[in-house]
């Protein structure tokens, strides 16, 4: 019998999001709107943030692997972690968002973050004015960049980490400006760490931004071997997984012998 398979209700919400994205040409605020639609016809609450490096840790570690591998593998493997965690009782599956389903997208890597910390701070819109709302809140977003001096040329250049890093801090500062100066939000209430997130800056800055606004930031421990007879597949499907990130590198928690129950811990500030 294989392990139970909890059902992640943003799961197929974000992969439909990407083909709308792709086929309507939306920016990230009408992508939001999108998404904000579609959560309330389903009267979703989305409670947990999944964040997980993409592109710049995990299976990026491995150097043989082409770019599309290495989205796959890391896409494959916050999916397993995430299963688990449901499983575990730790999260609840259809309040979870993980933006590992969110697809290649014309977007660049600063518009993605404008989705992103959009999701995380769960800016709200006026049933019938929703249009007029996303426009507020473009523009507001485009102010607060402004006062914050945000250079997105140099965001999304091919400047080093280093270089680049001050300007993601800026956009999570913008962000943050806007709910502190009365903006109408319900931010997610938990954002998980889960692989590598310290070798991503969209992941550095999506933390640094649950800071701000309140939003517990917490990580992901071993709080007890499990049971071998409770061991079934994805449990060691996951543990071959971590093992191998583990010999990359990549700083997740070890699975070894295939023993583990998942809790999660508040991350120190």
């Amino acid at each position: 019998m294989g392990m139970p398979n909890p059902e992640f209700t943003y799961r197929p919400l974000l992969q439909e999001l990407t083909t709308v994205v792709n086929n309507e040409g939306l920016d990230p605020y009408e992508a939001y709107c999108w998404l904000y639609e579609k959560q309330t016809a389903l009267t979703l609450e989305p409670e947990t943030y999944l964040s997980s490096s993409i592109t710049s840790g995990g299976h990026a570690r491995n150097d043989s692997l082409e770019i599309r591998e290495i989205i796959a593998r890391n896409t494959r493997s916050a999916q397993l972690l995430a299963d688990q965690l449901a499983v575990d009782g730790q999260i609840q599956a259809e309040s979870a968002i993980e933006p590992v389903f969110v697809g290649k997208t014309p977007w660049n890597q600063g518009q993605f973050m404008e989705f992103w910390l959009s999701v995380i701070g769960g800016f709200q819109f006026t049933p019938g004015f929703t249009a007029r709302d996303v426009d507020n809140l473009r523009s507001s977003a485009s102010r607060s960049f402004a006062e914050v001096d945000l250079d997105v040329d140099l965001m999304i250049s091919r400047e080093t980490a280093e270089r680049r890093a001050p300007e993601y801090f800026k956009m999570s500062g913008a962000f943050a400006r806007l709910i502190s100066g009365g903006a109408e939000a319900r931010p997610i209430g938990t954002l998980i760490r889960m692989i590598d997130t310290d070798m991503s800056l969209g992941s550095q800055t999506e933390r640094a931004f649950a800071r701000q606004i309140g939003t517990k930031v917490m990580n992901i421990c071993v709080v007890k071997p499990a049971q071998p007879e409770d061991l079934e597949e994805v449990n060691q499907v996951l543990a071959r997984d971590t093992a191998r990130l583990i010999r990359f590198g990549a700083t997740v928690f070890d699975t070894r012998n295939n023993r583990v129950r998942l809790g999660l811990m508040e991350a120190a500030a």
